[in-house]
């Protein structure tokens, strides 16, 4: 089943990652990339909210990533624009059909790196995007991961806090269950912004609400045991 993650790529120079810290909203919305054929290009379509426009178009042109821009217009969700990206400006072509692990839904470019929700055909596809970034030095920022984040009783069938759900995703993402582990309850800790102690009892606490929806409630495990 494919999944879906939010991430941060917290690295500060990413393309336009200068430009959000100048505008007033500090973001930029950027719906798609693609890689121009026979050019060293990249085509960004990108918004901005209506009060950030000035600071946008008096700002454009001074990066060094930038070779060009189109104005589209104007809708009620801010002012739209095609930019044109320096392809080496990209850590590497996320749109490379050889390299591809994930698709974009939809991104927002802040100060601190762009903040992404893509879609992957399952946990390994994500894991192989998770080495890419590791190998080209991009910090990846797990934020959230789920199998259909738009089904509201995905968590709540097995009566999972949104922090349990959270920790076990990571937890499988991670290869945390793997044989042998490909991650340590310490790196889960720091992904999940707590000591090591809480993220081992928080992933206790969700195995057993798993187990116990998964298998019956105690008194029924009793009774075969017994």
């Amino acid at each position: 089943m494919a999944i879906v993650a939010e991430i941060l790529l917290a690295d500060r120079t990413l393309p336009l990652a200068d430009l959000a810290r100048s505008l007033p909203s500090g973001e930029i919305s950027l719906s798609h990339s693609v890689p121009l054929d026979d050019d060293d290009r990249d085509l960004f379509m990108v918004s901005v909210a209506d009060g950030s426009r000035a600071a946008f178009d008096r700002e454009l042109h001074g990066q060094p990533e930038v070779c060009d821009s189109t104005t589209i217009g104007k809708t009620g969700d801010g002012w739209f624009y095609q930019v044109f990206v320096d392809s080496d400006a990209l850590p590497f072509d996320a749109c490379d059909p050889e390299q591809f692990e994930g698709a974009l839904m939809d991104a927002t470019v802040t100060g601190d790196g762009w903040r992404e929700r893509k879609v992957f055909a399952d946990y390994d596809a994500f894991n192989m995007f998770r080495e890419r970034c590791a190998v080209n030095d991009l910090p990846l920022e797990l934020l959230n991961i789920a199998s259909d984040p738009d089904n509201p009783d995905e968590r709540a069938q097995f009566g999972l806090t949104d922090r349990q759900y959270t920790a076990l995703s990571l937890a499988l993402s991670s290869g945390y269950y793997d044989s042998p582990r490909r991650t340590s309850t310490e790196d889960l800790a720091d992904e999940l912004g707590i000591s090591a102690a809480s993220a081992s009892d928080l992933l206790r606490r969700a195995e057993h609400q798993l187990i116990s929806q998964t298998l019956g409630p105690e008194p029924y495990l009793n009774t075969l045991t017994g």
